[in-house]
């Protein structure tokens, strides 16, 4: 009866322990998120200031926009330039890990079932990794496209895809060493849901 039992138990997927390299990584991806929704977060930011101009706004659930901007400081202006980048950064912070185990749900069940070892440590580090290098690539071309307007309106629709597929080539060619060369078509395959949802939301 427990051979039975343990016959139709499902393995769950491996949990990462966590290591120096791990924490290192899930830091660098939080300052990466950060960085690459600064320029983005003070663009938004900035907008607020259609209130001051724009008679039609300066009235909202009761409260005047134009009086509240036009009493703040300069500290409390830099300051919320800083938090709305910080709290979208945690957002998708916590959003990547839901993310992440998605993606590590896919690759463990479909490699199980050809009797294919994996090693979440190594999944994690070349996702991380790849991520994190995305962010980063992201967050120059929030800075190109703050000095160049232009270029906002082309590139910000182009650009971001772009990136993530580049960030998914990375962990695809990280991750798939040392995967015999039978099994690289099938991790492929179970990529291409977690690279539709990069694309979306990068």
């Amino acid at each position: 009866m427990q051979n039975e039992r343990q016959a139709f138990n499902t393995p769950k997927t491996p949990k990462l322990k966590n290591d120096w390299v791990t924490v290192v990584l899930k830091v660098l991806l939080y300052a990466g998120m950060f960085f690459s929704l600064f320029y983005f977060g003070k663009y938004n930011f900035n907008s607020l200031f259609v209130a001051v101009i724009d008679p039609s706004y300066t009235d909202l659930f009761g409260i005047s926009l134009a009086e509240y901007i036009s009493s703040m400081g300069n500290t409390m202006l830099i300051a919320m330039k800083i938090m709305l980048p910080a709290i979208c950064a945690l957002l998708f912070f916590l959003f990547y890990f839901l993310y992440a185990r998605f993606f590590a749900s896919l690759v463990f069940n479909q490699l199980r079932v050809f009797g294919v070892g994996f090693d979440v440590r190594k999944f994690r580090i070349c996702l991380d990794s790849s991520i994190v290098i995305l962010c980063v690539l992201l967050g120059i071309c929030q800075i190109i496209f703050n000095y160049y307007p232009l270029a906002y309106n082309f590139g910000n629709v182009l650009v971001p895809p772009a990136l993530a597929l580049i960030s998914m080539a990375i962990f695809y060619f990280s991750y798939s060493r040392g995967l015999e060369k039978m099994y690289r078509p099938l991790l492929l395959n179970v990529m291409l849901l977690p690279t539709i949802v990069l694309i979306i939301f990068a």
